[in-house]
Parts: structure tokens; sequence; C-alpha cells
């Protein structure tokens, strides 16, 4: 009440919203919600590919009840997010099943010393036609070489 007499417009960031109804949350002068709420939602946002697809707006202040806990205790979870699996995961699993067959010295080579791979044009051509692709460095399937 003493917001609302104040002119001031409350929102509340729950589980379970919609985008839509978080950015509204958000837009309010007030918005409540957990420590969790508001970190996954930095962390959507931060991963967005569009500015309309944001739900957080510049943060000004904030009030935190339990800091100590928050800080301390829950400091050990750390919040992960991971973006949309759906056509990554498939290329992840069409990799780890081709890797397996790729031969040392014949399809890559290992550079202890640096830590790295080098894979030689046998093994990009072994992958070629392991995917059924002409070249996996054409602007339409170059995505596929961090796969590789």
């Amino acid at each position: 009440r003493v917001h609302r007499f104040l002119g001031l417009e409350v929102g509340v960031v729950l589980g379970g919203m919609s985008p839509a109804q978080r950015r509204a949350s958000y837009h309010a002068d007030i918005t409540y919600g957990t420590n969790n709420e508001f970190g996954f939602d930095y962390l959507r946002d931060n991963m967005t590919h569009s500015l309309d697809d944001l739900v957080q707006r510049g943060h000004n202040f904030a009030v935190v009840d339990e800091v100590d806990s928050i800080l301390i205790d829950e400091a050990r979870t750390p919040l992960i997010i991971s973006g949309p699996a759906d056509a990554s995961s498939k290329w992840y699993a069409e990799f780890a099943r081709i890797a397996p067959l790729l031969k040392k010295d014949l399809h890559y080579e290992v550079d202890i010393k640096k830590r790295t791979i080098g894979v030689h044009e046998a093994g990009v051509e072994f992958v070629e036609d392991q995917l059924g692709i002409d070249n996996l460095y054409e602007a339409a399937n170059s995505p596929l070489v961090s796969y590789l």
C-alpha cells in the first residue's frame, strides 16, 4: 500500500513466468524476486541474440534480505545455464561418433608440448565423407568446424 501511495509500481519475478510476464515485472519501479531468479534472468539475457528478448532492464539499486546467506552460504552453488540443445546436441553426437574412427598420424597429429591437435587434409576429407558433405569449410558448413 505504501508503494502505491507513493506512486510506485511493484512487480514480482517468480519461477514459471513467461518472458513477457518477467519483462513487465522488471519494468516496475520495484521488483521482488529471489537471487536465483534474478541471476538466471541475467544469464539468459546475456545469451540472447536480440534486444527484444531481454527481460531485465538496467540495474539501479538492490535491497538484499539476508545478504550474508546469499554471499557466503549460497556462493558454493553456482548458477549454470545452458543454451538450447536442439541442433548442437545433434552435432555433438555426430562428431562423437566420428572421432573414434579418426586415426592418429593419418587423420590428425598431436603436439603434446603445445597441447594441440591438428587435423590433416585426410582427416578433413574423412569427416566430410562421414557427414556426406562436399566441403567442410563451405560457408553453410563452417559452423561444423568447431565440433571437429
